[in-house]
């Protein structure tokens, strides 16, 4: 009876307006499948760029870090902010958060192509008016080689902006091979001290990130993955390094700093 009965609202709309309720859905998916084809394939592109080893000039001294916070129940407008600390004193050096509009839907395992276009044009602004800040290494709240496709946003960026970047992620990017079973949970509570981590493989055994336990009072670890021109070891050392909690400073100061100006916002 139910599909009778909208059968027959649809005969009363008349062909025409029957069909554009029908198409909709249609186009949309057709839409968003043509979407995801092209993500891969520049994937696959800007992938042959990426490297996961140590490739940067120097030493690391001023370390970035960048999040985007949303306004409540809405996913276009948000808040991004950068703030950039000296390594050895975790002192800030430099912050800027702005305002921005999101006009790339979020699609699962694509997250780099909603972020990554704000993230470079934040960087070149800082690039271009406050060289001397510029961070040298740069922490996104994100994955990077803890990836389905072994490309997320910490990849994406990195090569996109050309500089050493590093993922750190509160949660485990569940996959194939990769999942939050009772040996990992077990391999968690091992994890005694700041510093102590165990390997993630993925399905064909290649080591993709980490599990980083980055200060004595935080039981939970993160997951740390290379995005660019920086190798794993270096990944998680300069996390380790720069976290006073669970998540390391510039990404958490970085939150803060976002959250307030949205709240700031609102009150205008």
């Amino acid at each position: 009876m139910f599909q009778l009965h909208h059968m027959f609202l649809l005969y009363n709309l008349g062909v025409w307006q029957t069909l554009t309720i029908l198409l909709i859905p249609t186009i949309y998916l057709l839409r968003r499948s043509i979407k995801i084809i092209y993500f891969n394939v520049l994937q696959s592109i800007l992938k042959r760029r990426v490297k996961f080893s140590d490739c940067y000039s120097g030493k690391l001294k001023y370390v970035g870090g960048i999040d985007i916070s949303f306004i409540k129940d809405d996913a276009v407008n948000a808040c991004i902010s950068l703030v950039v600390l000296d390594l050895d004193s975790l002192e800030t050096v430099f912050s800027r958060n702005k305002m921005i509009q999101m006009t790339c839907e979020y699609i699962p395992g694509y997250l780099a192509f909603r972020e990554t276009p704000h993230i470079s044009k934040l960087l070149k602004e800082v690039q271009e008016e406050y060289p001397m800040f510029y961070p040298d290494v740069l922490i996104v709240d994100g994955n990077g080689r803890l990836h389905k496709k072994e490309f997320g946003l910490a990849c994406q960026t990195g090569v996109t902006c050309d500089i050493p970047c590093i993922g750190v992620a509160k949660n485990l990017y569940q996959m194939d091979g990769c999942l939050r079973d009772d040996e990992h949970k077990t391999a968690i509570n091992n994890l005694k001290i700041p510093g102590d981590k165990f390997e993630i493989r993925n399905k064909d055994e290649t080591v993709i990130g980490c599990a980083l336990r980055t200060t004595a009072a935080s039981t939970k670890p993160v997951y740390v993955s290379e995005g660019h021109r920086v190798s794993l070891k270096t990944a998680c050392e300069v996390v380790t390094k720069c976290s006073k909690f669970r998540v390391p400073e510039p990404v958490r100061l970085a939150d803060i700093l976002s959250r307030e100006a949205l709240r700031q916002s609102e009150k205008k």
